[in-house]
């Protein structure tokens, strides 16, 4: 959105309700260091700052399936059987097999098909490749925050820097094999940014074509992916921008052709499983729970200190009743609901960040039943909103709140917001840590969640294939059931380990 000449930028209809109300601060043509790409390019520096670290670390986790154990990923010339199959059904883990037939994402087995042909399996090639593809997003978030906010700078460069170096991202870009988040996340802004085009130019062929392909790849890459046209949706008849509804109605039948082509693929290629987080507990367990992880995204997102690849069932055990823990998630979803309403028509770029960051979690909340409860990498797609609220929010401190205009307030106002940001940037380097390899990220598990013992049969597996170590497998077993007497998964793989081992002479 370019500047009025020799003034502030003039601001679209769509935008003048929450501008009157929070005064956002506007880009002046005068600074140059203020315009749209040099912001971006600023968060791309951020985001590459917090993820070439990772080019130290190894393969970690699901990387070990989807990347060591899967030979038929390691062709190109196979990438037509990636689009005639479900996630990792190369892999020669059965196990996994069987958890990943809901699965289909052909696009990101693609590009690790061309890694693998670049880069072997050094890690570092596979860790470049996850940077790039988190600093081209969060550009293309900043992008889209200017172009939402109407060119407030304040608004889109902390926004921006928020998607970039959140400690809740690391996950997203810290294991190679979730490149299906990153690829996601990227299509899926692109797809919104070709879409704030058509609100701009009108419903053109050429824009509508590409608003399909956009999505087509992001829905290609993972399931999170199918929020976007409902985004899209959000945002029109949130902001009504002018001929929303001319742009609007070609938009939502241009994305209908992927999303019909996808879910076909899905119908023909994908087999349903059995196994998912809630097996056949009843629909008030399920809701019970899944709004007790509102609160733990909450805390995630405000103080994101313990931080986790799967909250599995000792972490997050089944709600039954109006728990704390549920009544915390309860409260956040009222509050969200009632800041919702009453900013609907004064502050409508609060209420589209909160419909957002909602619409985002709606693949993951167990509508369609999966194996994960709730996971960091979730909140990937999400932060888009929450990156539009807090920004948002800060330049409504910086700007519009009487007590803030003197010289001493705003300093007060940027220490503090400074200082926060700096806290999350080390955080984000301490996590990066965590991720050097499974045993590291394992033990940084076990000690952040003392409940669970899943940290230690996942360091059992570790040390048993890649140490070659029974002996140091069989004590992280005790460790796990010391924390879990009983717990069968550990004694039948200590029994199996028990078994294998030579017979004392």
């Amino acid at each position: 959105m370019r500047p009025a000449v020799g003034g502030k930028a003039k601001l679209p209809e769509s935008y003048r309700a929450s501008a009157n109300v929070f005064r956002l601060t506007r880009f002046r043509r005068g600074n140059a260091l203020l315009t749209r790409y040099r912001v971006a390019l600023f968060c791309v520096a951020a985001a590459l700052a917090v993820t070439l670290p990772t080019l130290r670390n190894g393969f970690a986790i699901d990387d070990v399936y989807v990347f060591l154990d899967q030979p038929a990923a390691h062709n190109l010339r196979n990438v037509p059987q990636f689009f005639a199959g479900g996630w990792g059904m190369g892999t020669t883990s059965a196990q996994e097999r069987a958890l990943n037939t809901r699965y289909y994402r052909p696009l990101p087995t693609t590009l690790g098909a061309l890694e693998y042909t670049l880069f072997g399996l050094r890690p570092a090639g596979y860790h470049a490749t996850s940077a790039l593809l988190h600093a081209a997003t969060a550009a293309l978030v900043a992008l889209l925050l200017w172009q939402l906010t109407g060119g407030a700078v304040v608004a889109t460069l902390l926004g921006g820097l928020l998607f970039a170096v959140h400690p809740v991202q690391c996950e997203a870009f810290c294991a190679a094999c979730y490149q299906t988040t990153l690829l996601a996340g990227l299509f899926s802004v692109l797809t919104l940014l070709v879409f704030a085009r058509v609100l701009e130019r009108g419903p053109r062929l050429g824009l509508l074509c590409a608003l399909a392909v956009c999505l087509l790849l992001a829905l290609l890459s993972k399931e999170e992916a199918f929020a976007v046209p409902l985004f899209v949706v959000a945002w029109a008849v949130i902001l009504r921008p002018p001929a929303w509804r001319r742009a609007l109605w070609p938009s939502l039948l241009a994305m209908l052709v992927p999303l019909g082509l996808v879910l076909a693929l899905r119908q023909t290629f994908l087999v349903s499983s059995k196994i998912t987080y809630f097996a056949d507990e009843p629909a008030s367990v399920v809701v019970l729970t899944m709004v007790r992880v509102v609160a733990l995204y909450a805390e995630l997102l405000l103080a994101p200190l313990r931080l986790c690849p799967f909250y599995d069932w000792f972490i997050i055990g089944y709600e039954t009743g109006l728990s704390f823990a549920v009544a915390t998630g309860a409260a956040i979803l009222g509050a969200a609901l009632l800041a919702f309403a009453l900013c609907l028509r004064r502050a409508p770029l609060m209420a589209l960040a909160l419909v957002w960051f909602f619409l985002g979690l709606g693949p993951v909340s167990q509508v369609v039943p999966i194996i994960v409860v709730a996971a960091d990498r979730f909140l990937y797609i999400p932060m888009l909103g929450w990156a539009l609220l807090v920004g948002f929010l800060i330049d409504r401190g910086w700007r519009g709140w009487r007590w803030a205009q003197s010289v001493g307030h705003k300093r007060v106002v940027a220490a503090a917001v400074g200082l926060v940001f700096l806290a999350y940037l080390a955080r984000t380097f301490a996590r990066v840590s965590d991720w050097q390899s499974d045993e590291t990220l394992n033990l940084a598990t076990a000690a952040a969640f003392p409940e669970t013992p899943t940290p230690f049969l996942n360091l059992a597996t570790y040390y048993e294939r890649f140490e070659r170590n029974p002996a140091k497998a069989l004590q992280a077993l005790e460790k796990a059931q010391q924390r879990a007497p009983g717990w069968r998964p550990a004694l039948e793989r200590a029994r199996a380990l028990q078994a294998m081992a030579p017979p004392v002479e």
